[in-house]
């Protein structure tokens, strides 16, 4: 009589662990990658409870929710595109819903995530402290792609990914002062808008501290979004031409800052990177698309859209785990404005 094919036989034929091989042929989650090979060498081995209703994911409603329009486009379209695609694989039913506060906008959203019977929720771009609690309210597992920079109470678990950039930044930006022995350096962006900035600028700050240089706020160009248009080269340009001594460097709260930055710099006369120096963050496109292109902190946005979706599925499965941050390590990219 022929023995049995046992899942410590398939995790033996695989070298897993017998618990990585179990999860894979009862739909909970593993990688990808180790799930397709359990499923083949289940099925190859004729696996006595395997059939085909084991190829098969789990069913899950996925709700990609921003809290505003996405305005850095080219930062997320891969990141978007990286989830859609995992739904798609996985068969999962996927949706996207742009919030726009108004009174009743909450209620008529809640409604459609309980008509659409939405499982767990990627939120993007949603900062705002009463939307985030709305969010946790639902008591849906949610995982954040970046979060407030301030810290927000509340008793619900949920998880967070976003890239991790303060010592990055702080060891280029200490390298530049021991290298160029520069003093005068400025932040431009809105700190307060989002984690990834927040950390950005801590990152610029202590790389100043490391190297015992004297820094105020005052020195920043640090204005509420909301108020500042960091898009008009004409307001940059005269805030840095209100300053006593031009920075020796910018760093920016990302690309799209930083070209702006580069485009009043040089609306002044100065040049780049003889006279200061910019830096930008997440390196997409427009760093790029003009001269001097930008150095600036590579971020694997499909990796971060892939991660994303990963934690989410895995909180929908395991709704009890403690909240976790996850970080993606950024990488520097070296390129016409600044001296290297």
């Amino acid at each position: 009589m022929k023995k049995a094919v046992t899942i410590q036989a398939i995790a033996a034929a695989l070298n897993l662990s017998r618990n990585t091989v179990s999860k894979a042929l009862n739909g909970q989650y593993v990688p990808d990658k180790t799930r397709e090979l359990v499923l083949k060498k289940a099925k190859e081995l004729n696996y006595k409870s395997f059939n085909s209703e084991t190829l098969k994911s789990n069913k899950y409603h996925i709700l990609l929710l921003s809290g505003k329009p996405f305005h850095n486009m080219e930062f997320f379209i891969p990141v978007v595109k990286s989830i859609e695609t995992y739904c798609f694989r996985h068969d999962y039913d996927f949706y996207q819903y742009t919030y726009v506060p108004k009174n009743d906008s909450f209620s008529f959203m809640n409604k459609n995530i309980k008509a659409f019977k939405v499982d767990g929720i990627v939120a993007i771009e949603s900062f705002k402290p009463d939307l985030i609690k709305n969010i946790l309210s639902l008591n849906i597992p949610v995982c954040f792609l970046d979060f407030p920079g301030f810290k927000i109470e509340t008793n619900h678990k949920y998880d967070l990914i976003c890239s991790s950039d303060q010592k990055t930044v702080c060891d280029y930006i200490k390298s530049l002062i021991d290298k160029y022995d520069l003093n005068r350096f400025t932040f431009v962006g809105d700190y307060r808008h989002c984690l990834t900035f927040h950390e950005r600028y801590m990152g610029m700050l202590r790389g100043l501290s490391r190297t015992d240089k004297d820094h105020s706020k005052e020195e920043d160009i640090l204005d509420d979004d909301n108020k500042f248009d960091y898009g008009d080269v004409e307001l940059l340009k005269n805030r840095i031409a209100s300053f006593k001594y031009l920075p020796e460097c910018f760093v920016c709260c990302n690309d799209f800052v930083a070209r702006n930055v580069v485009r009043a710099i040089q609306g002044l006369g100065f040049k780049i990177p003889e006279d200061t120096m910019v830096i930008g963050f997440d390196d997409v496109n427009i760093a790029v698309c003009e001269h001097p292109t930008l150095t600036t902190f590579e971020v694997d946005k499909s990796f971060l859209g892939q991660e994303a979706i990963r934690l989410l599925i895995s909180r929908i499965e395991n709704k009890n785990c403690p909240t976790r941050t996850t970080t993606i390590d950024c990488k520097l990219v070296k390129r016409e404005s600044t001296k290297n």
